[in-house]
């Protein structure tokens, strides 16, 4: 299976997106933060041959039911993460789901990545 390495993460908190990216880059993986299903569009349209590995996509955004489909019609291989817990909220073609974190200490930095490359290794995770 291949290594996870671009990650999309759609979220409008810009906080948490801020630092997601902050622990995927030193974790040696390179994340693209985009605010809303457009600009999850736009970002990934704009960069010439990105494949997509991951898309961590919080459930509740507008159009975000969409997302996934549209990605994988031209990167079949990409895994999808939803934020929460998978008995709160529904998104098809989801492959595993994931909690933010209450507070963003060290723990949380390494249970993300460790959620992250359990995705990689085994296609599926279990919800935090």
């Amino acid at each position: 299976m291949k290594t996870i390495k671009n990650i999309l993460i759609v979220d409008d908190d810009l906080g948490f997106l801020f630092w997601l990216s902050d622990v995927l880059i030193g974790a040696d993986y390179q994340p693209w933060p985009a605010c809303s299903v457009s600009d999850a569009i736009t970002v990934v349209g704009s960069k010439p041959a990105v494949r997509l590995d991951l898309l961590i996509v919080n459930p509740t955004l507008p159009g975000i039911s969409k997302l996934p489909a549209f990605f994988r019609r031209t990167q079949p291989q990409l895994k999808v993460m939803g934020l929460g817990r998978q008995d709160q909220a529904s998104l098809p073609g989801v492959n595993a789901w994931h909690l933010r974190p209450g507070p963003t200490d060290d723990g949380a930095r390494k249970e993300w990545v460790r959620a992250i490359r359990g995705l990689s290794v085994s296609g599926r995770s279990r919800a935090a």
